[in-house]
């Protein structure tokens, strides 16, 4: 029983369910490898959904605070919100980029760098590494 039934909870027990009752009774090696593979996408799903709401708020309000923007209040935390607000900073963000490279711009330059160097070692945190099961 889950007393906590969040999602990333729920997809934590529904990885090991199936590693604990499903894969003992399968034979079929690619259906094993098939298993292992839904079990790797099952907990990367479980980690990006236990934060991805906080990452994205914290990455709109960096993105704002490069650029110059004020900080939006946050008025809604479901994802389709959140999600979209984040995708309005990142093209603001794209934009920033075209601009700080048409005039040059060598501090904004750095600042956006290092933006975009956050922005993928948060990703590859949540993303975790991935096996290439069934593949060595």
């Amino acid at each position: 029983m889950l007393t906590q039934p969040t999602t990333d909870k729920i997809l934590l027990a529904i990885a090991n369910d199936l590693n604990a009752v499903v894969l003992p009774a399968v034979d079929d090696e690619q259906a094993k490898v098939l298993l292992g593979q839904i079990d790797q996408l099952l907990r990367r799903l479980s980690r990006r959904s236990a934060t991805e709401i906080a990452w994205m708020t914290e990455e709109i309000n960096a993105i704002n605070e490069v650029l110059g923007r004020e900080d939006r209040e946050v008025t809604s935390l479901l994802l389709a919100d959140v999600a979209a607000e984040y995708s309005e900073a990142s093209g603001a963000l794209g934009d920033a980029i075209d601009e700080a490279f048409a005039a040059n711009d060598e501090d904004m330059i750095k600042k956006l760098k290092n933006l975009l160097s956050l922005r993928i070692e948060k990703e590859q945190e949540i993303l975790g590494q991935l096996d290439l099961v069934g593949r060595g």
